[in-house]
């Protein structure tokens, strides 16, 4: 009797979920990878080869005539450390967390969330943005992935196939400082998909620098692609510039090829371009993902970056060393950096 009290018990929660329309979902992704730069190598457990890790909890209320409430709280999550993303911060749901109303006129959004300037990168990258055959077009001056404090609204998904967003984050800094704007942030992102094309343009302009100093870094992003059933070719450019006309441009193409009923090829080929001097680099990235089910596959990526004059770029991929060392080795100026990883994804 007493084990049946304390089963009905611990059902109770899940049954409010299952009422409020509340669904826990995530992803664990892990593999081993071997990276060389110059004389030195690692070799470690890592997360996110495939996919980024996480787990989170979602969920919306129906509150008639078309309205909606939501809410979605995202982690992400270290297993290779049975941690978050950074150890010493713990678990926290630094990928998203925001409340949204939804309706006929479209989605306001409001908390922690990705940047509207992040999304072409990623969403036109056949490695998804993560692992050691990514692009390494974010960050490149100090353009934020996600950002706190920030308001988006999302137009409707009726309109054709096209879809855009606009975003402003609120830095937080008093008026009367004299770098009011730091952390200011303002962006749009607006494109156009249907079965076969996806194109899409993004500016935004996020407020840095120091409290005494003022620094913007501008960014702006264009990419497509198109399915032709048997290889999906895709490209995007990004560009960060910043107050000291620093400029970094990245150019990508890359494609997915579907193998049978349960591969798929990715490749990538990506110059960085370095306005203010030739320290430019490249990246070559190869891979393939065999998918055991729906929910788990296995992969395995190669990859190499080439560096010119002063550049010091290296491979690297979560996991290789405990949060916040993110990167173990040191590049060489004018060097090569190569690695290969091998994992597991499993989504729930």
């Amino acid at each position: 009797m007493k084990k049946t009290v304390l089963l009905l018990a611990s059902l109770a929660p899940l049954c409010a979920f299952a009422q409020s329309n509340v669904t826990l979902f995530g992803i664990v992704d892990m593999g081993i990878a071997h990276v060389k730069t110059g004389d030195k190598s690692i070799t470690a457990v890592t997360n996110s080869g495939s996919n980024f890790s996480r787990w989170g909890i979602r969920g919306t209320e129906d509150l008639g005539g078309g309205l909606k409430a939501g809410f979605w709280l995202e982690a992400p999550l270290s297993g290779d450390v049975g941690m978050g993303a950074n150890p010493l911060a713990g678990m926290t749901f630094i990928r998203r967390s925001t409340v949204s109303l939804m309706g006929n006129f479209g989605e306001l959004r409001l908390g922690q969330d990705f940047t509207a300037s992040y999304h072409n990168p990623a969403w036109f990258d056949p490695f998804q943005g993560t692992g050691i055959g990514q692009p390494l077009a974010y960050m490149m001056l100090g353009a934020p992935i996600r950002i706190g404090n920030a308001v988006s609204y999302f137009l409707p998904q009726s309109l054709g196939g096209a879809y855009g967003q606009l975003q402003y984050a609120f830095g937080e800094e008093p008026s009367g400082s004299t770098n009011s704007k730091k952390g200011n942030y303002a962006g749009v992102r607006l494109g156009y998909a249907n079965k076969q094309l996806n194109v899409a343009g993004s500016v935004a302009q996020y407020r840095t620098g120091t409290a005494t100093v003022a620094n913007k870094i501008d960014i702006m992003s264009v990419a497509a692609s198109y399915d032709f059933g048997v290889v999906k070719p895709m490209a995007f450019w990004a560009s960060e510039k910043n107050s000291s006309n620093a400029r970094i441009d990245a150019y990508q193409i890359g494609a997915l090829a579907p193998i049978g009923t349960s591969g798929e090829l990715r490749g990538t080929f990506g110059f960085y371009d370095r306005k203010s001097s030739s320290d430019d680099w490249t990246k070559l990235s190869l891979g393939y993902v065999h998918n055991l089910s729906k929910r788990t596959a296995l992969y395995g990526t190669y990859a190499r970056v080439s560096n010119r004059g002063a550049s010091a770029q290296v491979i690297w991929t979560t996991g290789l060393a405990s949060a916040p060392v993110s990167q173990p080795l040191t590049g060489k100026p004018g060097g090569s950096s190569s690695g290969v990883e091998f994992g597991i994804r499993h989504a729930f």
